[in-house]
């Protein structure tokens, strides 16, 4: 049993972790007329708030969106995600409709005020991309943010698609009844709980994944695969679960339902 948990496991970190180099990734060769595409990489830095302010001011500026993507470059579906940005398709989208970002989180220590900027308590894994309209930095994309944990194996069109359609809509405001507003509410304090939960299992699985990714075996430790599934399974469940809140909260005012919500809970962690 402890054999099969532990080989589960670690099929289940290549979807998350990249073992290739990025110095043996393929180079694409260009015309020499033709100018290189940009080579997005999650780099290191002490200037983020600025880098974020300049990022917004410029989206504002020039009447795009902001896009920021959270993420690392140990992280296989976070170097997908690059890979697909760097196409000509997307920088057609890209160029046009966004100012983009990239921030580099290390081993999920970081990156945690960028969110809560935009009322996020959390990221829930990498890459994490949020898109932002800078008139008022309100976040369009919530409730579809978990699509990019699996960014690897989005095909091409579908970036297409997902950032064309979101340019195209922009921000579309409605005003909320006062019932849901007071689920909301309800929402938002079991968010603000989870994350919580959350930030404190990256602090205690971060080292851990350093440790596994900068060893020269590349041999995940038994503590390592112990504690990670419990916090990857987390970190799914919960995106879509509050989804499935936000629904309930949605059908219960349009159908005049006084029927609370159903709060999920989930499995203590070893350290809890």
């Amino acid at each position: 049993m402890i054999k099969k948990t532990l080989l589960t496991t670690l099929l289940m970190l290549t979807a998350f972790i990249s073992h290739a180099s990025d110095k043996h990734e393929k180079e694409q060769v260009k015309p020499a007329n033709v100018a290189p595409l940009p080579d997005y990489i999650f780099t290191p830095t002490d200037e983020l708030s600025a880098q974020v302010a300049q990022t917004l001011a410029a989206a504002k500026n020039e009447q795009k969106l902001a896009l920021f993507v959270l993420g690392a470059q140990w992280c296989h579906d976070s170097k997908g995600l690059a890979k697909n940005f760097s196409t000509a398709q997307m920088q057609q989208v890209l160029t046009t409709h966004y100012q983009v970002l990239f921030v580099d989180v290390g081993y999920l220590e970081k990156g945690f005020e960028l969110v809560k900027q935009f009322n996020q308590p959390i990221y829930y894994g990498t890459p994490t991309v949020m898109v932002i309209d800078p008139t008022d930095n309100k976040l369009l994309n919530k409730h579809s943010m978990k699509k990019w944990l699996n960014a690897f194996k989005v095909p091409l069109n579908e970036y297409v698609d997902y950032f064309t359609d979101i340019a195209e809509k922009g921000s579309v405001k409605t005003a909320q009844s006062q019932a849901m507003l007071a689920y909301l509410t309800q929402i938002d304090k079991f968010e603000q709980q989870q994350a919580l939960r959350l930030k404190e299992a990256y602090g205690i699985v971060g080292p851990l994944l350093k440790a596994y990714m900068e060893s020269d075996a590349k041999k995940a430790s038994d503590d390592f695969v112990d504690k990670w599934q419990p916090v990857q399974d987390f970190r799914y469940n919960i995106q879509g679960d509050i989804k499935a809140l936000v629904s309930q909260a949605k059908n219960n005012v349009k159908t005049g339902s006084k029927q609370a919500l159903d709060f999920p809970s989930y499995p203590a962690f070893a350290w809890e």
